[in-house]
């Protein structure tokens, strides 16, 4: 019973973990961009600051194959490198928003971020962490963004309980 009780767990929360990490695609520069006008500059174009709608699928990492149904997110980049997301890949009763930093990498259109999400039981016991990695790439009008990312499921000494992966598109809610 307990051994199925941690699978039904470990398996909600890889969910969770993959549908965040997706939902964190989209990043911009973590230093304020001098633009007056950020609808037709060159660089806020490539931007990720701003608010996105994403959809993610969770991935098997050595297949690519796609091991539950797409979820759907909300994330948020701010300028100065912080970002926030939401997602429905599991009830916001089992999970926080999650909180994280993204930057710019090399080339103009590419970024990293990092998410960490609380955790929690039906009950509504703290049982761990999930912690999201993403690169991330903006198109070249600066209106979609795709990502691939890692998971990881943490108990509540940070031990790695369990991870995936994760594939996501990202829309500029404009």
């Amino acid at each position: 019973m307990k051994n199925k009780f941690m699978q039904t767990i470990a398996g909600t929360i890889l969910a969770l973990l993959m549908i965040f990490g997706a939902a964190q695609l989209y990043v911009s520069g973590q230093e304020k961009e001098n633009n007056s006008d950020p609808k037709t500059s060159e660089n806020s174009r490539h931007s990720l600051v701003g608010a996105w709608e994403t959809v993610v699928t969770p991935r098997n990492c050595q297949t690519g194959v796609p091991v539950m149904p797409d979820f759907q997110g909300l994330i948020t980049f701010n300028e100065g490198g912080t970002v926030a997301e939401t997602a429905s890949g599991s009830s916001p009763a089992l999970r926080s928003p999650g909180h994280g930093v993204w930057r710019r990498e090399n080339g103009a259109r590419t970024y990293s971020m990092k998410v960490i999400f609380l955790r929690f039981s039906p009950t509504g016991a703290f049982i761990g962490k999930q912690r999201i990695a993403q690169t991330l790439e903006v198109s070249a009008d600066g209106s979609q963004s795709t990502s691939t990312g890692t998971v990881e499921v943490l108990d509540l000494n940070g031990n790695v309980l369990g991870g995936g992966c994760s594939t996501a598109t990202a829309t500029r809610i404009e």
